[in-house]
């Protein structure tokens, strides 16, 4: 018998996923109706929010998440203190917010929203959720845009989108006003949930492009100035949420699959820390048996990793830290689904 816990997280995972995995099965039911089912786009509408107080060079090290605690049919984005403490909710659209991402400075989130389109398109605000602003516009073209991630210097987002090929490659545009936009990857298959690296130099990403079908996807990095592609991973499982450590000489990811490669009730959801140097790879949480682990972010001194745990009996999907090597568990939230932990570097 398959696990509830495998199956939760199977759910949880999705959300960075392109095409319409990228939302909630009751909303992708809404989609299936067609445009004209479809709320027309107009003004957003910021929510009236706290303040979160003096930047002080984008070291405020609040922890953004996404959170149904207040609206259960619905997904929010949510910040608080790196202890769980001074929870405030950003946004209130009464749709799905997702994928929340700091801008370098901590003065901006970027983040997707079905707010305008089923399907979910990529916008920014304030940190203290004002000034909501629309990247993308794909209203009835069938693309999903989401996996929003800031370049170094804070101008540009890298992010994912369907808008050339159903199964999504990585793009990147102006945060100013979503102008700009150029292809980074050509894959006739799933490229996703791209990292900029902290040199601005590279984007970290999954793709399926040497799966053989399977599904399966690696690790990979592409080069901006040259548009090369390496691999980094060979792990025979899939892989999603790359995230760079400070310094750009780890990634830490989550991993999916049975690493004994029995039946699906073996299913180990675990993060991944992969070591530039030497290329050496450790895993840090769990193995078959124990909660699942996924959606890693660092901390900004790189000594943390704030990520997603799951439980069962009863089942819990919340937010919690960890020492950068495993140890030291903490858990933050506990009142509702909690997910998508975005640390402020």
């Amino acid at each position: 018998m398959q696990r509830t816990i495998a199956r939760a997280t199977t759910r949880t995972l999705t959300r960075r996923l392109p095409r319409t995995a990228l939302l909630p099965a009751a909303l992708l039911a809404a989609a299936a109706c067609g445009d004209a089912t479809r709320p027309a786009p107009t003004a957003p509408v910021a929510p009236t929010a706290p303040a979160l107080g003096v930047n002080n060079g984008g070291n405020n090290r609040r922890i953004l998440f996404v959170s149904n605690r207040d609206e259960p049919a619905a997904t929010e984005i949510y910040s608080m203190n790196p202890d769980g403490s001074g929870v405030q909710r950003l946004t209130a659209s009464g749709g799905h917010d997702v994928d929340p991402a700091w801008s370098p400075d901590g003065k901006r989130v970027a983040f997707v929203s079905t707010r305008h389109d089923l399907s979910g398109e990529i916008y920014v605000m304030n940190a203290d959720g004002t000034a909501v602003q629309r990247l993308t516009i794909n209203v009835g073209e069938g693309g999903v845009d989401g996996s929003p991630s800031w370049s170094k210097d804070g101008k540009r987002i890298a992010f994912v989108s369907t808008r050339d090929d159903l199964a999504g490659d990585i793009y990147t545009m102006n945060v100013a006003d979503g102008s700009d936009v150029s292809r980074v990857t050509d894959f006739d298959g799933e490229d996703g949930d791209p990292a900029w690296s902290p040199d601005g130099k590279q984007i970290a990403f999954v793709s399926t492009r040497e799966s053989g079908g399977t599904g399966r996807t690696e690790l990979y990095l592409v080069a901006l100035d040259t548009r090369q592609v390496s691999r980094l991973t060979t792990e025979g499982v899939v892989i999603r949420d790359p995230s760079w450590a400070p310094g750009g000489k780890q990634i830490a990811f989550t991993t999916i699959g049975s690493p004994t490669g029995g039946e699906p009730f073996e299913l180990s959801v675990d993060i991944s820390v992969l070591n530039l140097d030497g290329n050496r790879l450790t895993r840090i949480t769990g193995g078959p048996g124990g909660t699942d682990d996924s959606d890693p972010s660092w901390s900004p001194d790189g000594k943390l990793i704030a990520f997603v745990s799951i439980t069962s009996s009863p089942l819990n999907v919340d937010i919690a830290t960890m020492n950068a090597d495993g140890s030291g568990m903490t858990p933050l939230t506990n009142p509702a689904n909690d997910q998508a932990p975005a640390w402020n570097r």
